[in-house]
This record gives C-alpha cells, structure tokens and sequence, in this order.
C-alpha cells in the first residue's frame, strides 16, 4: 500500500513474511560486519514503510504489539530492529533523496 491508495485514518498490517524479507535483506551481507549487499532495497522499502507512517495510517507489526503512529515510532521501530542503519551508511530511511 502506498500513501496515495489510502486515506489518512487507515491502517496498514507489516505481515511476517513482509518482515522476513527485510531481515533477509538486511542478513545479506558479503562479510561479517559489511553493510548489507541489499541495502538500497531495504532502505526503500523501509521508506515506503515510513511515508505510510507521515501520511497518517497506522502501521501495526504482526505478531506483536507495535503500532507505528508517528515518525518517532518509526524511527524507533526501524533503528532497534536494524541497527546497522545508525552506523553513518550515506542512503538512510529518512532522507528520500540520497
């Protein structure tokens, strides 16, 4: 779903599989420690995972009890379940234009 398919109000489920794609993306890696080889992938999808967020629906997390509702969420949410992307990559999930 993108932002323009949904009215604000809306809400919008990450499904398991959804969320074993991006760990998937996120584990590629050609060396322990290496940024993932995916990374410009992840980091798109976890835009578009954002702007849902800033265009006001509501993004819960299957199979827990995290509902993403503001930018703060988000970030939050992105940052502990991946946390190489705080380690100063230059594409990151808050910047649209890099």
């Amino acid at each position: 779903m993108t932002p323009q398919e949904a009215p604000a109000g809306s809400e919008h489920t990450i499904t398991l599989a959804k969320l074993a794609h991006l760990d998937a993306l996120y584990e590629q890696r050609e060396g322990l420690g290496q940024r993932p080889t995916q990374w410009g992938t992840l980091v798109e999808e976890l835009r578009a995972i954002r702007r849902l967020v800033e265009a006001g629906i509501t993004v819960s997390i299957e199979g827990t009890a995290t509902v993403l509702t503001t930018w703060q969420d988000f970030y939050a949410w992105a940052h502990g379940r991946y946390h190489m992307l705080e380690d100063g990559y230059d594409s990151w999930i808050g910047d649209d234009v890099s």
